[in-house]
């Protein structure tokens, strides 16, 4: 089906307002893009690691994009825009509209092109859309992440899947802590661990690792929280892919919740923070095992 993609240019005051327009003529969901939104997330109590430079550059102009049917809705647009412009009393920008036509379900589906089978020894991670035949001896993860983390297409998830696939063999205890998707927790039975829990504390998370533990037939216990609220005892294998800050607060959970020579796998560490996290692993009483960089991340595996 074919729609209309609008886009109205304006100001961060005035944005909300633009965006309930779009709404009243009918647009079921609003975009708004603005520089500013970035920028208050950077000066917050939130912890970044990384940071892409170009998406801290200064814009003033602010775009607000909503799709619409086919149809007569650009003079009334305009007119309301109009009319907006007169009685604001703040800046609201130009106003000005641009659109183009897209192909609704096209344009629903194309983020999948992005995604391939991914390969890691005898484990191949498959994007459930894509027909895929096993050759003798591959073990097949099926994953569609939805909007969590996990696909194995990210440097950090890759370093990851790789130490798991060199380490599981057979009959472990294992936890992902901050699971994403869900994909380490699946890969860890598919390779032949006994059992396996996993924990996230955004919601999105739970539901698309529950979903992806069930399309491959893992049984998978996924609960919303840390480790915490997760941990049964202690585990062979500890898998946390998340960030330096957040890995550093949690050595001592690690610690407390790892069975005598488990194994603890990490990674989502940007390479400048690496130092940083060795020395509060080490001094948590792990001995480094195995440490990989690619680009600018690293992992490890720990014992």
């Amino acid at each position: 089906m074919k729609v209309k993609q609008i886009t109205v240019y304006t100001t961060t005051s005035a944005s909300e307002l633009v965006a309930d327009i779009l709404f009243d003529m009918g647009c079921e969901g609003v975009s708004i893009y603005d520089s500013a939104d970035f920028a208050s997330l950077i000066s917050s109590d939130v912890i970044w690691d990384y940071v892409d430079e170009n998406a801290v550059k200064p814009d003033p102009v602010v775009r607000v994009v909503g799709c619409l049917d086919e149809g007569a809705y650009l003079q009334p647009l305009r007119e309301r825009l109009d009319a907006l412009k007169r009685g604001c009393p703040f800046e609201t920008g130009s106003l000005e509209i641009s659109c183009n036509t897209v192909d609704s379900d096209s344009w629903a589906e194309e983020w999948k092109k992005y995604y391939s089978v991914q390969h890691y020894g005898r484990l191949a991670v498959v994007p459930e859309w894509i027909d895929y035949k096993a050759a003798e001896g591959e073990v097949v993860v099926k994953m569609d992440p939805g909007m969590a983390f996990g696909t194995g297409e990210h440097e950090s998830t890759r370093i990851c899947l790789t130490l798991l696939e060199r380490i599981i063999k057979g009959g472990e205890k294992v936890i992902d802590v901050g699971c994403g998707s869900g994909i380490l927790a699946a890969a860890a039975i598919k390779l032949g661990a006994a059992e396996a829990d996993a924990c996230d504390v955004d919601p999105v998370a739970v539901k698309a690792a529950e979903e992806n533990s069930a399309r491959n037939g893992a049984d998978v216990r996924v609960v919303f929280g840390s480790i915490g609220e997760c941990a049964r005892g202690k585990y062979d294998v500890i898998l946390a892919n998340i960030t330096a800050d957040v890995l550093i607060s949690m050595k001592d959970d690690f610690k407390a919740h790892i069975k005598e020579g488990g194994a603890l796998i990490m990674s989502g560490v940007i390479n400048s923070r690496s130092a940083q996290v060795e020395q509060a692993i080490c001094g948590a009483g792990f001995a480094l095992e195995t440490k990989i960089t690619d680009g600018e991340w690293t992992g490890y595996l720990w014992r």
